[in-house]
């Protein structure tokens, strides 16, 4: 896959979308992809955070959901992303990290030589031998000691999903999801105080965006729309966001 900016660039695609105002369609999932990746603005979090993408997000730019499927389930078996589940059930709630990101994930927090040997087995085992969401107690104790497991889930690596059970995560999910759902939570309620449940793409880009908003309104948009929360309703004034109804 290609990499069109460094990640200290990653907020310019955004940026540039946001002034256009406009979701662009794009043919080449590959091409959606790329675009994502180098539009994530890292540098809005402190420390900086490798990217996190959606899935619902490829949906809004692709108008091909099985195509999307079909090739994230490509990647993810040629070890080229990480899918990560979200915290409920729906198909859409799945993120996923490009491979170097998800290894850098695990590299950014500062290990020592000890734990930087594990965080490395760990990862070879979450993007070339486990490519399940989640993985069982008896199948992980096969390469990693109750210790190590211990150590895993106390930075993110795995989190519960029941009883002998973890979710494969990425250290940098946590603070990914704090953030996302809030502003997922604020995109929807400024659409809710409007009398038709709706707002010019361009009135949305341009509201000031507090820590609630650190991934940009344009992110939560796309998520969004992916999703099915919301629809964009093409009009002469510009593209129209507006909460689905029902």
């Amino acid at each position: 896959m290609k990499r069109k900016k460094e990640v200290d660039d990653a907020a310019a695609g955004f940026t540039k979308m946001s002034k256009l105002a406009v979701i662009p369609q794009f043919e080449v999932i590959e091409d959606a992809l790329d675009f994502l990746h180098s539009s994530f603005p890292s540098s809005a979090f402190t420390p900086s955070m490798r990217p996190v993408l959606l899935k619902s997000q490829l949906y809004a730019l692709i108008n091909d959901r099985t195509s999307v499927d079909k090739q994230l389930s490509q990647w993810q078996n040629a070890s080229k992303i990480r899918l990560l589940k979200l915290e409920d059930e729906t198909d859409e709630s799945v993120a996923f990290q490009l491979a170097e990101d998800y290894r850098d994930s695990f590299r950014d927090i500062c290990p020592t030589d000890d734990t930087l040997a594990l965080y490395k087995r760990f990862s070879d085992f979450a993007l070339n031998e486990n490519r399940h969401l989640s993985v069982t107690k008896d199948s992980i104790l096969k390469q990693f000691s109750d210790k190590e497991i211990s150590g895993l889930v106390q930075v993110g690596a795995l989190t519960i999903r029941s009883v002998g059970v973890w979710w494969i995560s990425s250290p940098v999910l946590g603070r990914f999801l704090r953030t996302y759902k809030a502003g997922q939570r604020e995109l929807l309620t400024m659409l809710r105080r409007k009398r038709f449940k709706e707002l010019l793409l361009s009135d949305i880009i341009v509201r000031k965006s507090g820590k609630t908003v650190r991934l940009g309104h344009m992110f939560h948009v796309l998520a969004h729309i992916g999703a099915g929360t919301l629809i964009n309703v093409p009009t002469s004034s510009g593209e129209l966001i507006r909460l689905r109804s029902g």
